[in-house]
């Protein structure tokens, strides 16, 4: 009796599930037209070799040499796509061809400075980013004599469809390979860092952590890190169960979360159920890498980190990375700067409460064994803003002002917006004066009736530079 009433409540449980999931397969197929680059992959795309086989990060370059002569092939050259839509990232000939740009910073991009280098720092990007999201980054280190290598990760900087069978341990193999041909390059002797941007982040810490775990690998001497992914939606978990249904044609299109035309020349702007489900393997991996690790005492060794993230975020948990990292790291130098919502008088009323829990968890604590800083308003009046510090275990704030303010009808950072520059030529704020044909993705003010446009509107909405990036920049120089 009891075995049947376990069966019974199991079938209910399945038919449930299995209704949720056929329901869902019927409203992806309301999306728009599945194109070309989201059904075809680049077919020389690097996959991580088995455990027992080994290569090098020159094999990782010589296979991102033949993925791009593949895309040269791939690209739309006929005029009907130009017609469309000219601003599509696959028109051969249209202004949002990166192949057409001075570099293209879809590959993998090494910075080599003319004298000595300072050290070495591997930069990781996002999830359906390119190396571009870490550009400004990488050239204000190299400036400072810095060897920067910025890398490419398998399934990104191609095509949206690059990224239907990626897998996180792709990544994460070209990650361990990159660190080494980095110390080959540079040398033992000088320090290396490591940094990463959202999915990036994860990564970087996940490397970091696998050092002290096994001993094996490069551990390295301080961490920087921009809005990382240490945790993000618990939707993300049932992102693989798409695969019940959208092997079957008709279904086809629920293999992906958002589907969206690909104006962006450096991101995808469709997403696939794959990638966010490898976002959820690599962070659910981490969060028990750093729970081992604050057991067993490795975060005792753990190497200083600098992180910048917007105190509401609405891709990862901004919560995750003080109380899973933060909070159980020795006083080693690490700080986390925070950047606060445009608290203006006029907004107030236009704020849900939540975001205030982000630096509540901060507020009249000397237990804290890190620097934190929040860039904030110098009052609610003023679009100025100052960097509010409060030392590790202690409860004392010093206040300096930045000689930076909101922009007007800017209320807060996005996930998206935390490494660029106001005056970076895609997503800045400012139009070129040379005429430049690009899209000014960071300038677009479309004002119209809802339900027109197939782009939606947390696109055209969410802010893509960050303001204060100045002040972001200067202190990575000092803190490294």
């Amino acid at each position: 009796m009891i075995l049947i009433s376990i069966l019974w409540i199991a079938s209910i449980v399945f038919f449930f599930i299995f209704a949720i999931l056929l329901v869902r397969a019927f409203d992806a197929r309301r999306m728009d037209d599945l194109e070309d680059w989201h059904r075809r992959p680049i077919k020389s795309e690097y996959r991580a070799p088995l455990p027992f086989l080994k290569d090098l990060f020159e094999d990782y370059l010589e296979a991102e040499e033949r993925v791009f002569q593949e895309l040269d092939k791939y690209r739309i050259q006929d005029l009907e796509l130009l017609k469309r839509f000219k601003y599509s990232r696959f028109a051969c000939t249209g202004p949002n061809n990166p192949c057409g740009f001075d570099t293209n910073w879809n590959r993998t991009q090494e910075l080599i400075p003319e004298s000595q280098p300072k050290g070495s720092i591997l930069l990781l990007h996002g999830l359906t980013d390119s190396p571009y999201s870490v550009r400004s980054v990488a050239e204000n280190l190299h400036s400072k004599g810095f060897h920067v290598l910025c890398l490419r990760l398998p399934g990104h900087g191609t095509v949206p469809a690059g990224l239907l069978s990626v897998s996180f341990r792709d990544w994460t193999h070209v990650v361990e390979n990159a660190v080494a041909y980095l110390t080959d390059k540079v040398g033992e002797n000088l320090p290396f860092y490591i940094g990463g941007y959202s999915n990036g982040g994860a990564l970087a810490l996940n490397y970091t952590l696998n050092t002290l775990i096994t001993g094996n690998g490069r551990t390295p001497n301080k961490i920087v890190l921009f809005s990382p992914a240490v945790a993000i939606t618990s939707l993300a978990r049932v992102a693989s169960w798409h695969r019940f249904l959208s092997w079957i044609p008709y279904f086809e299109k629920n293999k992906w979360l958002r589907i969206e035309p690909e104006f962006d020349p450096y991101k995808y702007n469709s997403t696939p159920q794959n990638a966010a489900a490898q976002t959820w393997f690599l962070t659910v991996g981490l969060r028990s890498k750093l729970h081992l690790a604050a057991k067993r005492g490795y975060l005792d060794k753990f190497p200083p980190v600098l992180t910048f993230q917007s105190v509401v975020d609405a891709t990862i948990n901004e919560r995750a990375i003080p109380s899973l990292l933060y909070d159980n790291l020795p006083t080693n130098g690490s700080e986390l700067v925070l950047f606060d919502i445009n608290n203006l008088a006029t907004l107030e009323g236009l704020f849900t409460r939540g975001y205030r829990n982000a630096i509540q968890h901060f507020e009249r604590r000397e237990d804290l064994p890190y620097t934190w800083t929040v860039v904030t308003n110098e009052s609610d009046v003023s679009r100025g803003v100052v960097a509010r510090t409060t030392l590790p275990k202690s409860c004392q704030i010093t206040s300096t002002p930045l000689d930076l303010e909101w922009p007007r009808q800017v209320y807060s950072l996005a996930h998206v917006s935390v490494p660029f520059p106001p005056d970076d030529p895609i997503y800045g704020r400012v139009l070129d004066p040379k005429g430049d044909p690009r899209m000014r993705l960071g300038n677009l003010a479309f004002r119209g009736e809802m339900g027109v446009l197939s782009v939606k509107s947390d696109q055209l909405m969410r802010l893509r530079y960050n303001p204060f990036h100045q002040f972001m920049v200067r202190r990575i120089g000092e803190w490294l």
